[in-house]
C-alpha cells in the first residue's frame, strides 16, 4: 500500500512540475511573440513619424520660398506704382 501511495505522490509531483515547465515555456513563447509585435508596431510608428517629418521639412521649405516671393512681389508692386507715378 505504501508503494502505491508513494507512486501516486511522485506522479502528482512530476505532473505539477511538468505542468509548470510547459506553462513557463508557453508564456515565454507568448512573451517573445508579444515583444516582436511591439517592436514591429514601434518600427511602423517610427517610419510614419519620419515620413511626416520629411513632409513637414518640404512644407517648411515651400513656406520660406513663398515668403521670399511675397517680399519680391511687394517690391515689384512698389516699382510698378513708382513707374505709373512717373508717367502721369
Amino acid at each position: 500500500m505504501s508503494e502505491t501511495i508513494t507512486a501516486v505522490i511522485l506522479t502528482g509531483i512530476f505532473s505539477v512540475i511538468g505542468s509548470y515547465i510547459a506553462n513557463k515555456a508557453i508564456s515565454e513563447k507568448k512573451s517573445r511573440e508579444d515583444d516582436i509585435k511591439a517592436a514591429q508596431r514601434e518600427q511602423r510608428q517610427q517610419d510614419r513619424l519620419e515620413a511626416i517629418e520629411h513632409k513637414l521639412d518640404i512644407h517648411n521649405g515651400y513656406a520660406e520660398k513663398l515668403g521670399s516671393i511675397d517680399v519680391s512681389m511687394a517690391a515689384m508692386q512698389k516699382d510698378i506704382e513708382y513707374l505709373k507715378g512717373g508717367r502721369q
